[in-house]
């Protein structure tokens, strides 16, 4: 799922005093905090446990008593201006463990009329959003049942919750904007409140949904559509059919009259499988500049992760008062409605590809409780930086090996800053990415150690570690080992684990069952008498009992006059580290961790000369843009130069020339605040000369 964006606000520079730091780029941490080693804390603050009862504060899978096989779901909708349906639900089931008498089914909307089993009636009581049902039989393990549901829905209060009901848009030109929608929304817990169901990611099972609503809707669901039966009313009756299984909180449905074009075709990347995308009448003309990447995306996914698409097809359905930015039902994506409004090709590619790498990441292999939701939501971020790293190498007016591995980074960079900014966090405060302690399971995806960005800077991270061909071949077997299967992350890592020989427990423990991040200072020193290069780093981050130092290896890359280039590394494992290196001459840039191997904020001092190569001639995307950045508040004639030239670069990235031309406007303001202080400065010395005569 995508999180609906929050407008970018930019900040503006209220004040700039002399006391800037000249070492201090915008990249880095501004709220480094000294280590200190703490005592335990007051057990009674200790947010994983309540005050008074002690008891701890988590949340745990829910039973599956029984196996859920299949379920076949009818929707009777008389009159689609009004937000109301009869439902008729058949659920196939089977216990699992012992012989059982009862079924417990989340149930947080429908009202229930009746309930069989096997045809002979149940008796049931609903309370506190759950539907309790006594089986006329006792059922055994290996014994399946069916349980038939028929129940009435009044939605007209659900906003971005199980089904939500659109008013008709008075006046709009658009035929799908003046009628009636309706929409579903899944994810995490919310389709229980138009079906009851087991709603927890921890089964799957195959269904079927047929929708009978008035005739000039269109109906889109799961899977393929079996059949479109008009009926003696004068509606028509839709019936789609899944029939591989997924989890309940991908079943979704969508219904309004909408325009219809399909990105696929016999001429594509991808041909063979249906690709329609459902929008607003009227926007049909900007879906190719939109979507129109939707099969290239799809044959790059599968031969990069070795595993075919799994679905009968790759639907997009733009939705009205769409709760989130994009839903990854299976075969069934919904996306907010003014996603298919004009743009530029590939302008809206990070959205699409997110959504789409979730019908292998999320879908075929689903996470087996919110607290791993990171297996869905990080790896979908990733795809964003691993479908921009080959458009730039195959697509678009210039691909090149240099421009894959730039937009490649420039998206990972930019997961890294969303969490570099505000993840200030440690434990016990802060839950980390894979925890079970958090108030409802929405929350999961909007904690400060986000699944997203965190989640995809660690797999960027790992596949730094163990190289291209390991990672990617762990990831392979990941897939195929647990399709159609609930994971946690121990499943994953243990695919790493085979695929490369490396023991990743301390990397999985260090970067996702712990919050926050390494803020890490890092000091050069060259000795020109010895020709050594003195490196000395501290982590600044709040370091005591239940945050150790982290352990990692910083990367430090440097390059010479004559052209030439060699990495060292410093080993980290305490709260600081120190490391001298015998080398030819002295460096002309010293860069830290220009790949991103290193989940951290980085406070680099060094040489103004070193900031002024690395932003003309640095070694990553990375480097280029944090010496940028840093250069921006040197307020000196030199760097002016350097950002000058960067800004009028068109071999650049336009993000990269965009921040050179930022950084050369604080650079002028800066280097004026400094002239004036001089001034100010000489005025005052000779002030003080004449008093004193």
């Amino acid at each position: 799922m995508t999180l609906r964006p929050l407008p970018w606000c930019r900040l503006a520079m209220a004040a700039i005093t002399l006391s800037l730091r000249p070492s201090l780029s915008l990249a880095q941490d501004t709220q480094s905090q000294t280590p200190d080693v703490d005592a335990p804390a007051d057990a009674t603050k200790d947010p994983r446990i309540d005050p008074v009862t002690f008891r701890q504060h988590a949340v745990w899978p829910q039973d599956r008593l029984f196996d859920h096989l299949h379920m076949n779901l009818e929707l009777d909708i008389p009159d689609i201006n009004s937000p109301n349906l009869t439902g008729l639900e058949t659920l196939t089931l089977t216990p699992i463990g012992q012989t059982r008498t009862t079924l417990s089914l989340d149930c947080k909307g429908p009202v229930v009329s009746r309930v069989s089993v096997q045809g002979a009636p149940a008796t049931f009581h609903q309370d506190a959003g759950k539907l309790l049902i006594d089986l006329p039989s006792p059922a055994s393990p290996g014994q399946n049942i069916d349980v038939t549901i028929a129940y009435t829905l009044d939605f007209s209060k659900n906003r971005g919750e199980g089904l939500t009901w659109s008013r008709a848009i008075e006046g709009s030109k658009s035929e799908t904007r003046a009628n009636v929608q309706i929409h579903a929304q899944g994810e995490a817990e919310l389709n229980s409140k138009w079906f009851p169901c087991h709603d927890f990611p921890n089964d799957r099972l195959t269904t079927e949904l047929s929708v009978t609503v008035a005739d000039g809707y269109e109906v889109v669901s799961n899977g393929h559509l079996e059949s479109k039966q008009p009926q003696p009313d004068g509606r028509v009756k839709w019936h789609w059919v899944q029939d591989k299984p997924h989890t309940y909180y991908l079943v979704t449905v969508a219904i309004a009259k909408f325009g219809i074009v399909d990105v696929g075709g016999p001429n594509t990347a991808r041909p063979g499988l249906p690709m329609p995308v459902y929008v607003p009448k009227g926007d049909e003309k900007n879906v190719p500049d939109v979507f129109g990447y939707t099969p290239d995306m799809i044959a790059f996914f599968e031969k990069r992760f070795h595993q075919p698409y799994a679905w009968d097809k790759y639907a997009q359905v733009m939705v009205r008062d769409f709760a989130a930015g994009g839903m990854e039902n299976t075969s069934c994506t919904l996306l907010t409605e003014n996603t298919s409004s004009p743009a530029d090709k590939g302008d809206r590619d990070d959205l699409v590809s997110h959504e789409l790498a979730h019908q292998w990441f999320g879908d075929l292999v689903t996470c087996n409780s919110w607290e791993h939701i990171w297996l869905n939501e990080g790896w979908a971020s990733y795809c964003e930086a691993l479908w921009n790293e080959y458009k730039g190498g195959h697509l678009g007016d210039k691909p090149s090996d240099a421009r894959s591995r730039d937009l490649y980074m420039r998206t990972v960079l930019g997961f890294l800053r969303q969490q570099r900014a505000r993840n200030h966090g440690d434990l016990p405060n802060q839950a980390p990415i894979v925890s079970n302690r958090y108030n409802n399971p929405d929350s999961t995806f909007t904690k400060t150690d986000d699944p997203y960005a965190k989640g995809a800077v660690i797999l960027h991270m790992l596949r730094e570690r163990l190289g291209d061909d390991a990672f990617f071949t762990g990831v392979a077997n990941y897939l195929e080992k647990y399709k159609f299967k609930t994971v946690q992350t121990d499943d994953f890592r243990r695919c790493l684990e085979a695929a490369s020989g490396q023991s990743l427990e301390r990397f999985f423990a260090e970067w996702l069952y712990r919050s926050g991040m390494p803020r890490v200072t890092v000091e050069f020193a060259w000795d020109d008498a010895s020709k050594t290069l003195k490196v000395d780093a501290r982590q600044t981050q709040e370091i005591n009992y239940l945050n150790p130092a982290y352990a990692f290896v910083l990367p430090i890359y440097l390059k010479f006059e004559d052209g030439s280039s060699k990495w060292v590394e410093v080993a980290m494992d305490a709260k600081s580290a120190s490391a001298s290196f015998k080398l030819d001459s002295k460096p002309t840039q010293e860069t830290v961790d220009p790949n991103v191997e290193v989940f951290a904020g980085y406070d680099t001092k060094k040489d103004l000369s070193m900031w002024l190569h690395e932003a003309a001639d640095g070694v990553t995307y990375a480097a280029k843009l944090d010496a940028v950045e840093h250069l921006a508040w040197a307020g000196d004639n030199r760097a002016a130069a350097v950002l000058a030239n960067l800004a009028s670069d068109t071999n650049q990235l336009d993000t990269l020339r965009n921040a050179a031309q930022g950084a050369a406007s604080t650079n002028r303001v800066i280097a004026s605040i400094k002239s004036a202080a001089q001034r100010t400065l000489a005025m005052l010395e000779s002030t003080t000369r004449i008093a004193a005569r």
